[in-house]
């Protein structure tokens, strides 16, 4: 994945632990309202989106590693954001 290097870290490595992470975090945000999902997809998008353009920038090993990091986190929230708008439609 040469344009997609956290999506492609994340297929390839054991850094599944920080979007399990993630996966929590959203968890515990989504659980209320339907509302707070969706905002909450925006938002992990948004930052996982970031990240890459971050990633593909001439960086020192630091930035592009924290990039790493929180863009694969996004990528557990928004996964988790997305479960919960569907759980909670179906509960309604």
């Amino acid at each position: 994945m040469k344009y997609l290097p956290i999506l492609g870290e994340l297929l390839s490595s054991d850094s599944v632990i920080f979007m399990v992470i993630g996966v929590a975090i959203a968890a515990v945000i989504s659980m209320k309202k339907n509302r707070k999902s969706i905002i909450g997809m925006g938002i992990c998008l948004a930052i996982y989106a970031a990240c890459e353009v971050a990633s593909q920038m001439a960086m020192n090993y630091l930035l592009e590693l924290i990039a790493l990091v929180i863009g694969t986190m996004a990528i557990g929230g928004f996964v988790t954001f997305l479960i919960g708008s569907i759980v909670s439609k179906i509960r309604n």
